[in-house]
């Protein structure tokens, strides 16, 4: 009966380690969340300056999504309601359908008033979609997200940027160096898989003024080892420093070879 309990604690405890340690795919909780520290306080910087805007690139694998999923939590404006879609692009996407996207993750709220006399108005909420209406042009968004930073802190977050054609790409570069001369309040958050930002803004070199650049590189080993001991804190578990550092040793070498991914994504 003790082998059995045994067990069953084993198989449990499994579990819960492929809960906390994802591999294949991005975190999205920042209590998972680990290292990337210079990369977090350069996007934050960008947050609060107006009228800037920022890339994320570096190579596949490497934890841009896990740290555009958890971005917002980083960000505590006083006084300032936070919103942050984040959506992802395909191939198959024009720079309207992405924005259209972006909106569509927004809800906002209004008052109606209704029928009758001495009532109360009525609180509702509505897709932000509907402030864009059928436009696509980059004065459209210029003038929605306009709207929206009226009442709140928008930081609209593109993921697989690279996989835009050159047209949409091109309408994004025209967007954020009108919303930089304009000085809107709402950010622009570009993450794509590149070995420098020119391949993904080949030919927008106007835009670089507004637009801060940000390699994610590998993990370093340091990075690596703040992962495991978050991970074992997180199942009640301990490791030796030998243990530790042999793990993130392979962990190194597997990323080299290609075996694994190399960054926020494994945590």
């Amino acid at each position: 009966m003790r082998a059995e309990e045994d067990d069953n604690a084993w198989m449990d405890l499994g579990l819960q380690a492929g809960q906390v340690f994802t591999p294949t795919s991005p975190i999205d909780e920042r209590s998972l969340f680990a290292g990337r520290d210079e990369q977090v306080r350069l996007v934050v910087d960008v947050v609060n300056q107006k009228g800037q805007h920022a890339i994320l690139y570096g190579e596949r694998g490497v934890g841009k999504t896990s740290l555009a999923n958890v971005l917002s939590s980083f960000l505590g404006v006083p006084g300032s309601t936070i919103v942050a879609p984040r959506v992802n692009c395909d191939s198959t996407d024009s720079f309207g359908s992405v924005w259209r996207k972006i909106f569509d993750q927004i809800q906002l709220n209004r008052s109606v008033q209704l029928a009758g006399f001495g009532r109360q108005p009525e609180a509702t909420t509505f897709s932000a979609g509907e402030i864009l209406g059928s436009a696509s042009t980059p004065d459209d968004v210029r003038r929605g997200l306009t709207l929206l930073s009226q009442a709140s802190l928008p930081i609209l977050i593109v993921d697989e940027f690279d996989r835009l054609e050159e047209a949409p790409r091109r309408a994004f570069a025209d967007t954020i160096k009108m919303l930089s001369d304009h000085a809107v309040g709402a950010t622009i958050l570009l993450v794509g898989v590149a070995d420098s930002v020119e391949q993904l803004i080949q030919g927008h070199q106007s835009v670089e003024r507004a637009l801060v650049q940000i390699r994610m590189p590998r993990m370093s080993e340091g990075e690596i080892i703040r992962i495991i001991r978050l991970g074992l804190k997180r199942l009640g578990m301990s490791i030796t420093s030998v243990a530790e550092q042999r793990i993130a040793k392979l962990d190194e070498a597997a990323c080299a070879a290609g075996v694994v991914t190399c960054g926020g994504a494994r945590n």
